[in-house]
């Protein structure tokens, strides 16, 4: 039924378990998992413009936090035996998700509830509540 399950990350706590949850479907469907992680190209523009920094430093610094958080999403896909590939985009998180779920041909997307919060919720909107929206395949949204 499921063959591919696309978990998403921001490196948080609770995206953590919703990662969990990810991997543990696949487990039992034998699906493979791809983890992304997408640097908001939103909170790029909103950091560089607030605090005049260089853009392409932060840039690397949110490519550095979503590979420390990949690389858990590969380390719990491990320990679960369970093939984890990994991907880091950057674009507007909701339309960057549905659009590779569509193109690497997902079968389902997992997701926390709750990611960012405060201030860059309040920019970019709901991510779930939009990838609910758009996605062409089941979502599977945990709290």
């Amino acid at each position: 039924m499921y063959d591919r399950i696309l978990v998403t990350t921001d490196g948080s706590a609770r995206s953590k378990v919703a990662v969990e949850h990810g991997i543990n479907l696949a487990k039992s469907t034998g699906a493979g998992v791809l983890g992304i992680y997408v640097v908001n190209e939103v909170v790029v523009a909103s950091v560089v413009r607030q605090l005049g920094a260089d853009k392409k430093e932060v840039e690397e610094k949110l490519k550095t936090a979503g590979e420390n958080a990949l690389a858990e999403v590969k380390k719990i896909g491990d320990e679960a035996g369970v093939a984890v590939d990994t991907m880091i985009r950057t674009g507007a998180p909701a339309n960057t998700i549905v659009d590779v779920a569509r193109t690497e041909g997902i079968d389902m997307i997992v997701m926390g509830s709750h990611g960012e919060s405060g201030v860059t919720k309040l920019l970019i909107g709901s991510v779930v509540q939009k990838v609910l929206y758009w996605a062409t395949c089941p979502v599977l949204v945990v709290r």
